[in-house]
């Protein structure tokens, strides 16, 4: 009986991506209110498209929502993946912790990696991730919780002549490389 209960309370203590997505506060994005996430979640339940229309006046689309991934386009030049992850060591009965990436931009895209533990508060970036020092964008994989690094060049875009610098071979083999890195519980690395 012990043990099932203990199990029990195992499973209630995992969170679902959904629970994630109607606990979202307002605050992160204001023309996306609690009532249109529930909408949401009730049209991908209902398996129709989940599509709002924002406070803006926009359209917000949830295309993905399983267990532990969601992925919203939030407008036109707006993105946000957000993925559930497991936490080896568990703290303060923390056992997950939320990664969301917002991706803003048309033609040049660049992305912002944040973690939230699962009621919200906000979580130290750098403890669970370094940031590349160059522009990129970053997506999450919707099946294994992995980070893909795609760095932007913005010398395809500079705002007139004079910002055109040359730059050495070693920079530009940085910029070109694409980096993937996994969680091993604590960190992607």
């Amino acid at each position: 009986m012990i043990l099932s209960l203990l199990m029990t309370f195992a499973v209630q203590a995992q969170v679902k991506m959904s629970d994630v997505v109607r606990q979202m506060p307002d605050t992160l994005y204001p023309y996306l209110n609690e009532n249109m996430r529930l909408d949401m979640l009730d049209f991908i339940d209902s398996g129709m498209t989940a599509e709002v229309t924002n406070n803006l006046g926009g359209k917000t689309v949830l295309n993905t929502l399983t267990p532990h991934f969601s992925s919203f386009q939030l407008n036109e030049a707006s993105t946000m993946q957000m993925r559930l992850l497991d936490v080896s060591e568990p703290t303060d009965s923390i056992s997950q912790i939320i990664c969301m990436i917002r991706t803003w931009g048309k033609d040049f895209k660049e992305s912002q990696v944040s973690f939230y533990t699962t009621d919200w508060k906000a979580l130290p970036a750098r403890q669970y991730f370094s940031a590349p020092a160059y522009p990129c964008t970053m997506t999450m994989d919707e099946h294994t919780p992995t980070l893909t690094i795609t760095p932007v060049s913005t010398l395809d875009y500079p705002a007139n002549e004079e910002q055109q610098t040359a730059i050495s071979d070693e920079q530009q083999a940085a910029v070109d490389k694409l980096t993937t890195l996994k969680w091993n519980g604590e960190i992607f690395k």
